[in-house]
């Protein structure tokens, strides 16, 4: 009888120690709620695949964007262009922007805002590091595409969580977009204001619209 009670507390024991070590090995392992990606930008607006009045000086502007919620709908195709973006899309300028998004994150709709280098021509790489996490976990990065009247390089609302993780790495290729802020047709086209502002656009027709590729985007993460 002492040898069956015995065995029974030995059997219980090594019960309750597994569910305490399975219970510790959870414990070891904490859910990723934040992680930080290299962003990078191989530009291919050249000559060959863009010939039509392809200009002398085509050159990128300063990298700016944030991290946010994928909810957000800031520079979304369709929407009215801030004049930030505004400034931006016409004038490669940074500041104005920065202070929008620097406003929505303190209101909660982005975690950080970032701005990084330029290009000074049409073909090379960018790269710029920026944080997400799980409530902002998506990116949108722009650069003014230069010369032109209103039209940017982006990559818009992607989000690097997927199915409960943040993804290890991903390449898109970036769209061209028209702000809807200015009516020139041609790299160099005259000031020419629209007004009323239209909605952002993806532009479909050359020069630029012409079907190629004019940026590969990789994000990796840190």
């Amino acid at each position: 009888m002492k040898k069956i009670i015995i065995l029974v507390i030995a059997l219980t024991y090594t019960v309750l120690m597994g569910c305490s070590d399975e219970g510790a090995m959870e414990t070891e392992t904490p859910t990723e709620t934040q992680a930080k990606y290299k962003v990078t930008f191989n530009f291919k607006w050249n000559k060959i695949d863009f010939p039509i009045d392809y200009p002398p000086t085509a050159h990128f502007s300063n990298l700016i964007g944030w991290s946010h919620s994928p909810k957000n709908t800031f520079f979304k195709k369709g929407s009215i262009a801030s004049e930030g973006i505004k400034n931006m899309a016409e004038l490669g300028a940074t500041s104005t922007l920065t202070n929008e998004l620097k406003t929505k994150i303190d209101q909660k709709k982005g975690l950080t805002n970032v701005v990084g280098s330029g290009l000074g021509s049409g073909v090379g790489e960018v790269s710029i590091e920026i944080g997400v996490n799980k409530d902002h976990s998506a990116i949108t990065l722009a650069t003014m595409l230069a010369p032109s009247p209103d039209w940017y390089v982006a990559v818009v609302n992607i989000n690097m969580l997927e199915d409960g993780k943040f993804i290890s790495q991903k390449t898109i290729n970036a769209q061209t977009y028209d702000a809807g802020t200015d009516s020139g047709n041609t790299y160099q086209s005259n000031n020419a204001p629209t007004m009323p502002k239209q909605p952002i656009t993806i532009i479909k027709t050359p020069p630029v619209g012409n079907g190629k590729v004019i940026a590969t985007v990789m994000f990796t993460k840190l």
